[in-house]
């Protein structure tokens, strides 16, 4: 499904191009694009070693070859050897390649382009990002990114979506779900995908994609350490101007990508679930204890009937649900719970003991009851709140 070079062609800036060589190469994977410009220039000293991304379409005028055509059998070699899908000229300067060029583009089945003067370098490089872009969004589009997470994704298309979504993943991966915390609050998806795509910077370390009201990070890295995550994921943020403070950030576990991308997702997901339902931040998903099966099975038939019948006499009682509640966010603290009720310890002491009765809860002990009563209250959330 990834995008390819013919895919581009039919492009609107690109219909007028003309394949001079390569054309063995035309399903070559496009995933970014570029101008070449000064990089190859006699006179300039460029440090970048890797001035293009992989499998990028790169456009020039051949201003840097100007005055020595041999200049561009160098930067056409080059531009292969980096891994870029295609190479397209501006035939302002040179109308014609010469032979060495062509020869080499053949042999290598690596296209090459020519184009006119009408043609606007930038109309091309927005067209191309654009088309990547939704080619992402289609593959990472909400519903593949639901049935990744609810495991109902086969392995084979899990693997074959990693490997076609333009984001090249590096050993290790990580996902980070972004949303606002409160009800009401939205996140500015729009301009986010927008700036996104426009910065080069992150294109080798980042992938976004919306999912529900919110955003999923995918993020890449040689390096499986935390920390390095953590440097990758506050560039992301600064970049795109993304307020830590103002959203819940919910990191998986660090994973391998093409095996383990809908296992990255899920607990990026089951983490931010988790924070919802016991109103507070889960940052990382080895915080979210007991949601580490909760979320997952939630839905199940076994799970919501135990939550149905431990908590159907409560369910017409404001009063009491709202002090079990309380009581479960505070982990079972009394004096905190009477402090979030606004009453006294004693009141809440003779509250939760109505609930042993009327729950059938009475021959507990202490921690049976709190373990059955906070499992009951978070299937009951989580299945009533399934959207999240």
């Amino acid at each position: 499904m990834a995008l390819k070079v013919k895919d581009v062609l039919q492009l609107q800036s690109l219909q007028g191009m003309k394949l001079v060589a390569g054309k063995k190469g035309l399903d070559r994977v496009v995933c970014s694009a570029g101008i070449a410009d000064y990089e190859f220039a006699m006179d300039i000293e460029y440090h970048n070693d890797n001035p293009f991304d992989k499998d990028s379409f790169v456009i020039s005028s051949l201003l840097f070859a100007k005055n020595d055509a041999e200049r561009i059998m160098e930067a056409v070699k080059i531009l292969y050897e980096m891994g870029t899908s295609a190479f397209a000229y501006k035939n302002i300067i040179y109308g014609e390649l010469p032979e060495e060029v062509i020869r080499f583009a053949n042999e290598k089945g690596y296209p090459v382009f020519t184009f006119g003067q009408n043609v606007y370098f930038e109309n091309i490089i927005y067209e191309i990002m654009d088309a990547v872009q939704q080619e992402d969004m289609m593959l990472l589009a909400e519903q593949n990114i639901m049935k990744m997470i609810e495991h109902q994704l086969p392995k084979e298309e899990v693997n074959q979506i990693s490997k076609s979504i333009s984001l090249f993943f590096k050993e290790y991966a990580m996902a980070v779900y972004v949303r606002p915390p409160l009800k009401g609050e939205k996140l500015d998806v729009r301009r986010i995908l927008r700036s996104f795509y426009l910065n080069k910077s992150l294109k080798n370390k980042c992938m976004l994609c919306r999912y529900r009201k919110g955003l999923f990070m995918i993020l890449t890295s040689d390096l499986s350490e935390d920390e390095k995550f953590e440097v990758i994921l506050k560039e992301v943020m600064d970049s795109l101007s993304i307020e830590e403070e103002k959203v819940w950030v919910c990191r998986s576990n660090v994973h391998r990508p093409y095996d383990e991308l809908d296992r990255c997702l899920r607990e990026g997901w089951h983490t931010y679930a988790a924070s919802v339902i016991d109103g507070k931040l889960y940052a990382g998903y080895d915080q979210i204890g007991v949601f580490r099966y909760l979320v997952p099975l939630a839905a199940s038939q076994a799970m919501g009937q135990f939550a149905e019948e431990l908590l159907a006499p409560l369910l017409d009682k404001e009063e009491f649900m709202h002090t079990c509640l309380n009581f479960v966010h505070n982990k079972g603290d009394l004096a905190a719970t009477a402090q979030d009720c606004a009453c006294h310890p004693n009141t809440i002491r003779y509250r939760l003991s109505k609930v042993r009765e009327l729950t059938g809860l009475t021959e507990k002990t202490e921690a049976e009851f709190y373990a059955e009563l906070s499992a009951a209250l978070r299937i009951h959330l989580l299945r009533e709140q399934a959207g999240l």
